[in-house]
């Protein structure tokens, strides 16, 4: 069983992935900032990393940044809200380290769903 990460500082966007992931059978685990994430990243084989830009502690970018030093095939699908800014130039930052997609909120979950089947197919 594939394990995916999802990292949001949002109780609610967190369950909602994963009720929708976990439906489509992946094993899903919860960060709600990016300490956390690192901390459950050098726990657990993660197959995939779905993470919110803006989070506390440590942005996403920084935490995609040091998963990347860890494990340089670490795939990430990353995702913004805007706050303030313009998700789409945000989300175009992602880009720097690789990520599979990039979505803004409210996220379109079938196009998830999709992008991660991709993503994790073997």
């Amino acid at each position: 069983m594939k394990t995916i990460l999802v990292v949001d500082d949002a109780p609610m966007i967190r369950e909602l992935l994963k009720s929708v992931l976990e439906a489509e059978g992946y094993r899903v685990l919860e960060a709600a900032d990016g300490e956390e994430a690192i901390q459950i990243c050098h726990n657990n084989a993660i197959d995939l990393s779905i993470i919110d830009i803006f989070l506390p502690k440590k942005g996403g970018l920084q935490v995609m940044g040091e998963l990347i030093k860890a494990d340089s095939s670490h795939k990430f699908i990353a995702i913004s809200g805007g706050e303030a800014f313009n998700p789409e130039a945000i989300v175009e930052l992602a880009k720097v380290y690789d990520v599979v997609d990039t979505f803004t909120k409210p996220i379109d979950t079938r196009r998830l769903v999709d992008v991660v089947r991709t993503a994790l197919a073997d």
